[in-house]
């Protein structure tokens, strides 16, 4: 090794060394005395965990020694929650969250490397947003625009033999910004900063491909979650690094009639005469252990298989669910030539070194929090390719409640097992089992799949025969829970999802390998042909979701939209009159019946949704260059109106099935009246949006003689709204409510300050992401009024106004309190303050 200083110096050095105790030899830093000898730093008394990075300890000091092999190699970083103090709720969770949402969002993950330059080690953030062949020269450019910002840097301590010694000990507890919470987080709860004399290492371990940190954060803290009086905010932090593949998987182009999960990169080693953005597909590295027996058309098992593991914390009856949710996945794997491609094991007890943060294991974490949802995701992607390296779930103890919510409001008129406060274990163990397998998607690489919830004709879900062989929606990932369809007179059908005919094409799209392809451009032109020949089934097609298209709405299921609606309203139409009969236990209090009753307004609104959705609706069906028909096509005028008018009947007319006085009066004093008010005028804002607006006004533009137009809409509106005013009588308090809720969206429309001139359409805007920069995207902002709706909109004020003054002119002149002509005197007051308001708005 190299001697640094001048033998009378190093005599000097020596013999003051050797009057200190061991600890306080070691403490002196390169910064005092310039790099040591390697013995002068890694003392014989010292503890080494030996793996990627040698890790040495001496008390509460840490040392990583870095192989100059390993100096320049990609790593992930991932920073996740051990434990958290309660209050946090959904800010943050233990069991796995991720500490940094800004360093983690959308699942990107954070790749960082370790660079030495002169006497110091850095580690440097390294993006992959463009990225050239090493080979190319292009990649100078790609190298001088995309400099890697310094997370942080550390003074050399010794060499040692191809090594590098550096001590870590403040990296993690020392208030670095990648190590800790985001700003949303730190605002949320007003941190000042950590308090480095409250927080500490627990451990640092070394693996053979990762290293993993345990520390305790204490952030001083003016609104802390929990005990605010402590001032602090403290949480248990596990950081892994990770090291990347030396040689990347062969990513798979992302095509976007097959939804997946994706990394993104502008290759400038691409031909193309523009900066094109690649997009991969996320996905496990799955490959045939005998290849020539997959060329043969053989189930072969995988070289690596996806291991998952189950936390022991998971309560004892839902782990055989849990596992079956998993391990279910198996039979889409073997649409890919895969054979137990998916294993599921508990969590060993007898190993410590096991342990449930480490990163090289997938795991399904149970948390203690009444939080009623449950996640899952690749939180460790090589974004050279797209590989998923690790993912991890979180089944959290409150989406019970949640389950039993939806399975009451949307089958409990036909499902005796859920009319009950408590659930057999084997009812909620299926319901379990469902979410795991709707994370397991996620974890796999596939978002919610919105238009799978369409998939089947309606008389087909009311088919035990059909259910049975296709489930419920065509795929377990999309955002759809349960068959409210169906009916009780249909007999005993499968009440939940499991992996659906898209789910195990989508798997066969995203992991069959390719072996006749020798890259992933060679690929391209099988996988689109494999796409193209189920093009016309809409089994296979997927949709991120929208507001325009009814066939791929949240909580929706069905083809037929009205048919699929109206069979649910008749379903909570059950519901409502059963709740205390079902969910009331005697001595308890009313609180459950409560949230049932919610639930059922929750799912009525959700029903409310996708019918308004079809007013001015489209139906998208993504497609590419060469396949014939538009990705939008208007739905037809006939069922649009169809749409409007069913919400006329199920919305604007008074719900008289939600307001039974006996079962309210029991939860509440009040609030039944403004209740229904908002969900009807919510309904009728969306109705009454400038974007569907817009919608109807261009298809009349493109198909003026067979399009729904926006005055035949509004004609219709008003004659649903307004009803009382033709036919005579007084107007119940709920339909004046609506009423004026209508009067209030008309003038909020007219009143919309929209002067300015707005952007030129397909304004041109290079966003943060890369696909910014494929080329100019069409937004084009509608100019509410220098469009018809305006006119048409103060045409229909002008009418109501005639009507009105017609029904009062008919009713008599009188102004007395009682009733004239059958209109009572909070309909004559009503009207009269109508007239006023329109008058106003001209």
């Amino acid at each position: 090794m190299t001697e640094r200083h001048p033998q009378p110096i190093r005599l000097l050095i020596a013999l003051l060394l050797f009057a200190l105790p061991a600890s306080a030899a070691v403490a002196q830093t390169p910064s005092q005395s310039g790099t040591l000898e390697y013995g002068e730093v890694i003392t014989p008394g010292m503890e080494t965990d030996r793996g990627l990075f040698d890790v040495h300890r001496d008390g509460d000091r840490y040392f990583y020694e870095i192989p100059d092999a390993m100096l320049g190699r990609e790593m992930a970083l991932l920073s996740r929650m051990a434990a958290m103090p309660a209050g946090t709720l959904f800010q943050m969770l233990p069991g796995g969250d991720r500490l940094n949402e800004t360093q983690f969002m959308n699942y990107d993950t954070q790749v960082v490397r370790w660079v030495r330059e002169g006497d110091r080690i850095l580690l440097q953030a390294v993006s992959h947003a463009q990225t050239a062949h090493p080979d190319d020269p292009v990649a100078a450019a790609v190298a001088h625009a995309g400099f890697e910002p310094v997370i942080a840097s550390f003074p050399l301590m010794a060499e040692g033999e191809g090594s590098s010694v550096i001590e870590v000990s403040s990296l993690f507890t020392g208030g670095n910004p990648n190590f800790g919470l985001d700003r949303a987080r730190r605002e949320l709860w007003q941190t000042r900063g950590v308090d480095t004399d409250r927080s500490h290492l627990r451990f640092i371990r070394s693996f053979p491909t990762n290293i993993e940190v345990r520390n305790v954060l204490t952030y001083h803290a003016d609104r802390p979650p929990h005990l605010e009086r402590t001032g602090a905010l403290s949480m248990v932090v596990n950081h892994s690094m990770i090291l990347l593949p030396e040689e990347p998987m062969r990513p798979r182009l992302a095509d976007p009639r097959v939804g997946m999960i994706t990394v993104e990169t502008i290759d400038y080693s691409d031909p193309a005469q523009y900066a094109r953005s690649k997009q991969f597909v996320q996905r496990f590295r799955l490959e045939p252990s005998d290849m020539e027996a997959f060329r043969r058309g053989e189930l072969v098992e995988p070289v690596e298989p996806i291991v998952w593991y189950i936390d022991r914390a998971t309560p004892e009856q839902w782990r055989p669910f849990i596992r079956e949710g998993l391990e279910e996945w198996n039979e889409a794997f073997e649409r890919a030539g895969f054979l137990n491609a998916v294993q599921a094991h508990l969590a060993p007890d007898d190993d410590p070194e096991f342990d449930l943060m480490d990163a090289r294991y997938n795991v399904v974490r149970w948390v203690a929090t009444p939080e009623l949802s449950a996640n899952a995701g690749p939180d460790v992607v090589d974004p050279r390719s797209g590989e998923t390296i690790r993912a991890h779930m979180n089944m959290y103890h409150g989406v019970m409640k949640r389950l039993h919510w939806w399975s009451l409001t949307q089958t409990g008129p036909r499902n005796p097992a859920v009319q009950s406060l408590e659930l057999s274990t084997e009812e909620m163990g299926g319901y379990l089992r469902y979410v795991v397998s709707h994370e397991m998607g996620h974890a796999l690489g596939y978002p919610h799949n919105q238009k799978a919830n369409s998939a089947f004709p309606v008389d087909s879900l009311r088919s035990a025969s059909f259910t049975d062989e296709w489930g419920n929606s065509g795929s377990v990932v999309g955002r759809t829970r349960f068959n409210y369809v169906a009916q009780p007179e249909d007999g005993e059908l499968r009440v939940h999802r499991s992996v659906g005919e898209y789910d195990k094409w989508a798997v066969e799209w995203a992991y069959r390998p390719i072996p006749e392809a020798s890259s992933a451009e060679e690929e391209r032109p099988i996988l689109d042909g494999w796409v193209r020949a189920r093009a016309h089934d809409p089994v296979y097609r997927f949709g991120y979701g929208n507001d325009f298209d009814p066939y791929q709405q949240t909580e929706s299921i069905g083809r037929e939209w009205i048919e699929a609606s109206d069979l649910g309203m008749r379903n909570l139409r059950r519901v409502v009159p059963n709740l205390i009969e079902w969910i009331g236990v005697e001595g308890d209090t009313y609180d459950e019946v409560m949230q049932r009753y919610m639930q059922v307004l929750s799912q009525w609104n959700r029903i409310i949704t996708r019918v308004t959705s079809a007013v001015g609706g489209l139906e998208e069906h993504l497609k590419v260059v060469g396949e014939e028909g538009p990705i939008y096509a208007p739905l037809p005028s006939e069922e649009q109106r169809r749409s409007l008018l069913w919400l006329a009947e199920h919305v604007y007319e008074t719900p008289e099935w939600l307001l039974d006085p006996d079962l309210l009066r029991r939860f509440e004093p009040v609030g039944a009246v403004e209740r229904i008010r908002w969900y009807q005028v919510n309904s009728l804002d969306q109705l009454l949006s400038p974007e569907r607006m817009e919608r109807m006004i261009e298809q009349q533009a493109f198909r003026p003689n067979d399009a729904y137009s926006l005055a035949e809409m509004l004609d219709d509106l008003r004659g649903a709204v307004w009803r009382e005013v033709q036919s005579g009588g007084s107007i119940d308090p709920y339909r004046r409510n609506l009423q004026r809720g209508y009067l209030d969206r008309m003038h909020a429309l007219l009143s919309d300050d929209s002067a300015s001139a707005p952007p030129p359409p397909g304004d041109y805007r290079p966003d943060l992401e890369p696909s910014g920069f494929d080329g100019v995207t069409l937004r084009t902002p509608f100019h509410l009024h220098q469009s018809d709706a305006v006119p048409l909109i103060r045409e229909q004020l002008e009418l109501l106004g005639a009507e009105i003054r017609a029904r009062l002119n008919g009713a008599g002149d009188s102004r007395g309190p009682g009733e004239v002509a059958g209109m009572d005197r909070e309909t004559r007051a009503h009207l009269r303050e109508v007239l006023r308001r329109i008058e106003g708005m001209r």
